[in-house]
């Protein structure tokens, strides 16, 4: 007896929902009760993999034409038979110009079901571009559309577009005009996101009252972009390293900016960051023409600068900030943010010699407060201070409880136990210190005992505000160190090192 054919329609209906489109249809053959099922989905994907045939040598060409033809038909049964229907996707890449005909005649059945949200990706032969049929943009009943690959047109009896709440185009032609109109008839549209378009050149997107995000990426071309958004929240630009005009000072209420790849100048920034005083997130990434940051903002919670070269400077003031992301060589950096609770910095410097690694202990110490410190290094090396730098400035980390390594390229690293030794030397008291590579993420959880006041006065580290590893240390744990000759390197270290308390070791994994 199928048990599972008794189950209620809409369990039955997620169970589908897991499946890819071939499977589910292979399913709806075997029993008419799946077949109902089918019918009255209430969302649709025929995507590349449905329509793409797995031929061997054997089968002639006419006889895959044969089977494509069945999966069209197919395609264009089910959507006439559709009793309901709430999301539809396509994405075929067609090979011959007259399939779209077929798609416009796919678009009209979904169109007429009421479907609400709809994203349609159309690849033609030689380039081409497939035309979207009129009636989306006059539809009223869709409140998602997604269109990719394809050519927009205004429809000649105008946008209808009512309900509409998402607006996504990937890779299509479209013109200022079109997306002018399509914006200015979508009154409650909350996302617009342009995404490597062609044909824009001036974009301006006025009196969007209920517009909360938008992204714009990659698109080749643009050189102007304006937006009048009062209650605009999260705006994503993307460019491609051309000079382009951004406007969106009247954005009183962005709480998210993310910049990538864009020209902008030092002067633009400064003017236009004090425009958004409730900004919460600022990402700023490869803007090569930024050279001296100061960044005042009582709100902001994160900060990222990333991969922009030019930047000698960089001044926060931000009492709310929590976390913090840096990328790029040593640079001139004061920091006031008393909340801040992690950070992760990636240096990547093009010579370390003992000189830059002086100016890497005065760098980290503005994290000295963290609870969370990430450092990233292409070897690992980066974070191996010398022994005469060691000897002669004090450790710059000795407040961080959890501090981690993340190392990209780790065939050419250190030892672990010389990044062991070089971690606990930059921070001095550590709870936990992780090494995390291509190789897995090791652990080392570090328990202590406070000395006695006279052990202290007599100890090395007496002038340090705290007592460091090597005269407290009662308990080590170490987690997915699996390597035997990693395990003695370190029982060694620790042995050697630790000699006032005795602490015992214990292994995880």
């Amino acid at each position: 007896m199928d048990l599972i054919s008794e189950l209620p329609d809409p369990i039955l209906q997620h169970i589908l929902s897991f499946l890819p489109i071939k499977q589910i249809v292979q399913t709806i053959i075997l029993s008419k009760r799946w077949s109902h099922l089918w019918l009255t989905f209430p969302s649709l994907e025929f995507d590349t993999n449905f329509f793409r045939l797995e031929l061997d040598l054997s089968k002639t060409e006419q006889s895959a034409e044969k089977k494509r033809l069945r999966l069209i038909d197919f395609v264009e049964q089910t959507l006439r038979q559709l009793k309901s229907l709430r999301k539809f996707k396509l994405h075929v890449d067609f090979p011959w110009p007259s399939s779209a005909t077929v798609v416009d005649r796919w678009v009209d059945y979904v169109l007429e079901n009421g479907v609400r949200e709809l994203e349609i990706v159309v690849t033609v032969e030689n380039g081409k571009r497939y035309n979207l049929p009129q009636s989306v943009l006059a539809s009223q009943s869709l409140t998602v559309l997604t269109v990719g690959d394809c050519k927009l047109c205004p429809p000649l009896d105008g946008f209808r577009l009512l309900g509409m709440k998402r607006v996504t185009l990937l890779g299509v032609f479209v013109e200022d005009e079109i997306v002018k109109r399509l914006v200015s008839n979508c009154r409650f549209v909350e996302h617009i996101e342009l995404d490597s378009c062609l044909g824009l050149r001036s974009v301006w997107l006025c009196e969007t009252h209920e517009l909360l995000t938008m992204k714009v990426h990659n698109n080749s071309g643009l050189c102007e972009l304006g937006i009048k958004a009062m209650n605009l929240q999260a705006f994503e630009f993307r460019g491609q390293f051309q000079p382009c005009g951004i406007d969106i000072s009247s954005c009183k209420n962005l709480k998210t900016l993310i910049l990538t790849m864009v020209a902008i100048t030092d002067d633009w920034f400064h003017d236009g960051i004090t425009e958004f005083p409730m900004l919460e997130i600022l990402a700023l990434s490869y803007c090569h023409m930024l050279e001296s940051l100061r960044i005042s903002s009582p709100h902001l919670k994160k900060f990222i600068l990333c991969g922009c070269e030019s930047v000698t400077r960089l001044e926060i003031n931000a009492p709310c900030l929590l976390e913090l992301e840096y990328s790029g060589d040593l640079i001139s950096f004061s920091l006031n943010a008393p909340t801040l609770l992690q950070a992760d910095v990636h240096l990547s410097p093009r010579i370390f010699d003992n000189p830059w690694f002086v100016k890497q202990i005065e760098f980290l110490a503005h994290f000295n407060h963290l609870e969370v410190l990430t450092l990233r290094s292409r070897t690992g090396k980066t974070v191996v201070i010398p022994e005469e730098v060691r000897e002669t400035f004090a450790s710059p980390l000795y407040g961080v409880k959890h501090l981690k390594l993340k190392i990209i390229k780790p065939l050419f690293s250190p030892s672990i136990q010389d990044l062991v030794r070089a971690m606990l030397w930059i921070a001095p008291q550590p709870e936990t210190i992780s090494i995390e590579s291509g190789f897995g993420k090791k652990i080392l959880k570090f328990g202590y005992e406070k000395l006695r006041d006279e052990a202290v006065r007599h100890c090395c580290c007496a002038s340090l505000p705290i007592t460091c590893w090597r005269h407290c240390l009662k308990e080590l744990k170490f987690e997915n160190i699996r390597e035997d000759e990693e395990k003695y390197d370190l029982h060694n270290f620790f042995h050697q090192n630790a000699r006032i308390l005795h602490f015992n070791i214990f292994h995880h994994h």
